[in-house]
């Protein structure tokens, strides 16, 4: 429990078999500019890391989560658990693996406010692989890039309880790749049309029902991105290894962009010139 206390580090920790969550911070004060790396989450009953909303500024960074929400305690009242669920202003969430291979409920996850995800690896997890649910002070913008998604039920969905005061002012969701089996690669709430931009752009969806985006109304900004049904063109889609192999078609898929990730998963230099589509480059 991190609360009253800023510019906290966790580093190298292991979390293992905790009935409860694995971190918790701000819930009994405020904690800014907490670091959480490198850490080790597996077997966790409700969430790896909780934030409350006085947690600004958070980072979480290369840690590995497997198998969090295992209690069903919060899921019968219909509130499951989560890899991370953060709730505090400007977060960033990168370089995180997430394995639901045995996970009962839950999003990878669970951004409630503003800030950065990408570059996470996300497999198997029962609901959203990445979650921004607005019942939070947002008021601001969120960015979701660079990551894998593979095999969740819904890739990437955004929702609201209808608080317009908590909508981010722009959300992008741009150069994902993402495999599915059903429901939606990307999901859109009605409820963000008179308030938040939304950008869609450069991403690369297989999803076998040939459901890509679940949109609601006429987003703002929907375009170069590259939709499947076979997710042939990965090295290992069912463990999540969502790299190219050689000749896929989002190779070269968005070249003449000017505004992409300056990286890709792996940290790799993308060029507009050969710019692919998804995380990949």
């Amino acid at each position: 429990m991190i609360s009253n206390a800023d510019y906290v580090t966790v580093r190298n920790c292991t979390f293992t078999n905790s009935k409860l969550d694995g971190i918790k911070v701000g819930f009994n004060g405020e904690a800014d500019h907490v670091w959480i790396e490198n850490c080790s989450f597996k077997d966790i009953g409700f969430n790896g890391v909780d934030s409350h909303e006085r947690a600004p500024n958070g980072t979480i960074i290369n840690c590995t989560f497997e198998n969090m929400a295992t209690s069903q305690t919060g899921a019968a009242m219909g509130q499951p658990h989560h890899g991370i669920y953060w709730k505090g202003k400007n977060v960033h969430i990168e370089g995180n693996t997430f394995i639901g291979a045995d996970q009962p409920f839950g999003n990878g996850i669970s951004v409630r406010s503003s800030g950065y995800v990408g570059g996470n690896k996300i497999i198997g997890v029962p609901k959203n692989g990445i979650m921004y649910y607005s019942n939070h002070p947002g008021n601001d913008s969120l960015i979701i890039e660079n990551n894998f998604l593979a095999y969740n039920s819904y890739g990437i969905a955004m929702a609201s309880l209808g608080n317009e005061d908590y909508h981010n002012d722009v959300v992008i969701i741009r150069f994902n790749t993402i495999v599915s089996r059903e429901n939606y690669s990307i999901y859109v709430s009605e409820l963000f049309e008179p308030t938040t931009r939304v950008e869609i752009y450069g991403n690369y969806a297989v999803n076998e029902e040939e459901n890509y985006i679940r949109e609601f109304y006429e987003l703002d900004s929907v375009y170069s991105n590259l939709f499947e049904s076979s997710s042939s063109n990965f090295v290992d889609a069912t463990n999540g290894d969502l790299h190219l192999t050689s000749g896929s078609t989002a190779m070269g898929y968005c070249a003449g962009l000017t505004v992409y990730p300056s990286t890709d998963f792996d940290g790799d230099l993308r060029d507009s010139g050969t710019l692919n589509a998804g995380a990949d480059e």
